[in-house]
């Protein structure tokens, strides 16, 4: 239980709320062509790489405020303290420039991993639950790695892990092996895992397979709208990478189809894919590629879908556009149902991205749901759960952009406010304290639940208050 101060707190903090990846069998691939748009692959000579996206002293988050975590620390002095919180993210590089700076204490890390955006969301979480004990360890690379970084920060008694990565190599309509694993190591510790609902809905289409012959190529092509439109036009901009990941509703590990993504330069009429540039899983509904355009102008692409309609040709297909611009049609663009991966985990708190500013809208690249699961029998998830603060304020270490950007900068709001509110109330399993961080968001959008903001805005002062209730109803906050 909480021993309030004094009377007058109580009615100053009252006052004050009132009044305002990839698989690890994959090939090294590498390769040049003679057309405009190059297909070499630099990403370390590997293709399987580029399925695996991060969504990212003085400096204290404005988020801090405006989800209102800053007023349990004045008033009850609720600072995390008794819990440890792991992160996952690319790295920690520059995490000694940060504790130089005063930004951050002692970081217990596991695996350093390279670059730092470990660094800028341990910020954010140690901003607003300063007493908290901070993990990290990185992500490893590969989904395996992955898996045992959620180990490794669980069997080192982290009550709550926060990440910010999305894996493409992992089935997008039903559960894969990180979603599994995760959730198996959520149910047996008792712990909250946090992760990114991503930021793919402006790069995203989803639609129902149509068949439309073309005789040119003696195949069926996928019609994008209903009308014939067999293509998807891009523009990649000078030096400038794209990554187009594929797949489509039959079962992981058993597909009934083989579809095929082909890309074409619209001047000369190239095909731009080889198996230099192209990674299909044989056995698995996906295809995967990737091509640079190394020249000094922009070059225009269509996008197809070669349908196989050896047997009958139904269901639905995903494309994730990554690396360049926005869709510049967005006719084409399909914001619902972006969620994927372990981010669309029941057992999961996935967290969408809103404006720093007074109105908290929507990012417009947050990833959107609701997630539709196919197997092994059709539900539809309600995701994301909960939206938090984007492009606050870090220290900058290493040369990470100070105003860090992103689901990723959303989702340590929200570990950092769980941290919070646990320690208050140490004995509360983690089914009450996420029942009360969603029952205490502020709602945006439509009223309850949304596939846009989930149940709302992260309000630390609502969720402290539900639980507070809950062990003193003849007092109540």
């Amino acid at each position: 239980m909480i021993l309030l101060k004094s009377l007058p707190k109580i009615i100053m903090f009252c006052l004050f709320f009132c009044t305002i990846l990839p698989f690890t069998s994959a090939e090294n691939l590498t390769g040049v062509s003679d057309t405009a748009v190059s297909q070499v692959c630099d990403f370390g000579s590997d293709l399987s790489s580029t399925l695996i996206a991060t969504n990212a002293g003085e400096s204290i988050t404005k988020g801090d405020i405006i989800v209102r975590s800053s007023g349990l620390r004045d008033f009850y002095g609720v600072t995390g303290k008794q819990i440890r919180v792991g992160v996952i993210a690319d790295g920690v590089l520059s995490l000694k420039e940060s504790q130089e700076a005063g930004e951050l204490p002692e970081v217990i890390v596991l695996d350093p991993g390279t670059g730092d955006e470990g660094t800028a969301m341990l910020e954010i979480v140690h901003d607003i639950a300063p007493d908290a004990a901070l993990y990290f360890h990185s992500y490893g690379g590969n989904t395996t790695r992955f898996i045992e970084a959620v180990h490794a920060l669980s069997d080192a008694g982290c009550r709550i892990i926060c990440d910010d990565l999305c894996f493409f190599s992992q089935p997008m309509f039903e559960d894969g092996e990180v979603t599994r694993a995760v959730s198996e190591i959520v149910k047996k510790n008792d712990l909250i895992y946090v992760t990114v609902a991503g930021n793919f809905a402006q790069n995203h289409y989803q639609g129902t397979i149509r068949p439309v012959y073309n005789t040119s190529i003696d195949r069926f092509l996928h019609d994008f709208k209903g009308n014939g439109v067999t293509f998807i036009p891009i523009m990649l901009p000078p030096q400038s990478t794209m990554l187009v990941t594929m797949q489509w509703d039959d079962p992981w590990n058993e597909p009934v189809h083989d579809h095929d993504l082909l890309l074409w330069e619209e001047e000369t009429g190239a095909s731009l894919l080889s198996g230099e540039n192209r990674i299909e899983f044989p056995d698995n509904p996906f295809e995967h590629a990737m091509l640079e355009n190394n020249t000094d102008h922009p070059v225009s692409v269509l996008l197809q879908v070669a349908l196989d309609i050896s047997t009958d040709a139904t269901g639905t297909i995903k494309l994730f556009i990554r690396g360049i611009p926005p869709i510049a049609d967005e006719s084409f663009c399909t914001p619902t149902g972006t969620i994927f991966g372990h981010a669309a985990g029941e057992d999961l708190i996935t967290v969408g991205s809103v404006s720093a500013d007074a109105y908290h809208i929507i990012s417009p690249d947050s990833s959107q749901g609701p997630v539709l699961i196919r197997y092994p029998e059709q539900v539809t998830r309600k995701k994301p759960d909960i939206c938090a603060p984007t492009n606050v304020q870090i220290s900058g270490a290493g040369r990470f952009p100070k105003m860090f950007p992103g689901t990723s900068a959303a989702a340590p709001h929200v570990a950092g406010v769980i941290a919070q509110v646990w320690s208050a109330f140490p004995d509360k399993n983690s089914a009450t304290i996420r029942e009360a961080l969603v029952s205490g968001a502020t709602d945006l959008g439509e009223s309850g639940w949304d596939p846009v903001y989930g149940y709302g805005l992260l309000n630390a002062d609502r969720t402290y208050r539900m639980l507070y209730n809950q062990e003193t109803p003849f007092f109540r906050l």
